[in-house]
């Protein structure tokens, strides 16, 4: 981690999901920006390497568990992190969790595990930071959705659906929470290649997405950080309500390199 000057100094931000993916490389990011980390995730362990590994760079970071789809456990943790940090001025809800499957093959269970993570879990803790945001006059919530939120993908029915809902939450808390100064947004990545997907995924799908995608690579969890430092900078104070794909240009087009 390198300091770059702060364009978050002192900023206290929540990331869900932080330990490990999208949500590692979001907390590396900020704290490299100067923002006080608060990694928030089921994995206590993964989370607290994270907050370590931080911490030896110089920044300032702590772990707390806990699971997203529990209301009074989302409740409690938001709780904790104002008694230990002070205030929250960014939530990063990145926690997620998907399944592929036939449509025809899932359960109530399988479908409520997935949406009460994604949709449910998001909405928690956007809930729990309201009163400090709504005390300051001040905050921004970045929800990560997915491309599969805005595209149709096969047998991803249940992921899709949890974060095509998310987009719209995020909409409505845009309206709801502007008057308060708190702006939300969010960003919609496609394939990124995290350490876990770059350890499982298929080749064949890992060549096909980079096949469909106008800017020719899968992303970074690099590339999400820095649209989500954006977003939670000064820089984007009057930006709210905004779905922002960040994907190679993936969800702008039928398919990419057709002349091949």
């Amino acid at each position: 981690m390198v300091s770059r000057g702060g364009q978050l100094e002192n900023k206290v931000a929540i990331v869900t999901g932080g330990a490990s993916g999208i949500g590692e490389g979001i907390c590396h990011e900020f704290a490299a920006e100067g923002a006080i980390i608060a990694i928030a995730d089921i994995n206590i362990n993964s989370g607290q390497r994270v907050a370590e590994k931080i911490q030896q760079q110089g920044a300032k970071a702590i772990a707390v568990e806990v699971d997203v789809a529990n209301y009074q456990q989302v409740r409690e943790v938001v709780a904790s992190i104002l008694q230990q940090l002070g205030t929250i001025d960014i939530l990063i809800n990145c926690a997620g969790v998907s399944a592929v499957m036939l449509p025809e093959d899932v359960t109530p269970e399988q479908w409520r595990h997935v949406v009460s993570i994604n949709l449910d879990g998001t909405w928690y803790f956007c809930q729990a930071v309201m009163p400090e945001m709504m005390r300051k006059k001040s905050g921004k919530i970045i929800n990560i959705g997915s491309a599969a939120g805005i595209l149709g993908a096969p047998k991803l029915v249940q992921y899709s659906s949890s974060k095509a809902a998310v987009i719209e939450l995020t909409r409505s808390l845009a309206v709801d929470l502007g008057g308060d100064n708190i702006n939300v947004n969010c960003i919609c990545p496609s394939t990124v290649l995290t350490p876990l997907f770059e350890k499982t995924g298929n080749p064949v799908f890992k060549t096909e997405m980079v096949k469909r995608t106008p800017l020719g690579r899968l992303g970074k969890p690099s590339d999400i950080a820095k649209a989500a430092i954006f977003l939670a900078s000064p820089d984007s104070d009057w930006i709210t309500g905004v779905i922002l794909p960040v994907d190679g240009g993936l969800t702008c087009c039928f398919r990419a390199h057709h002349w091949e």
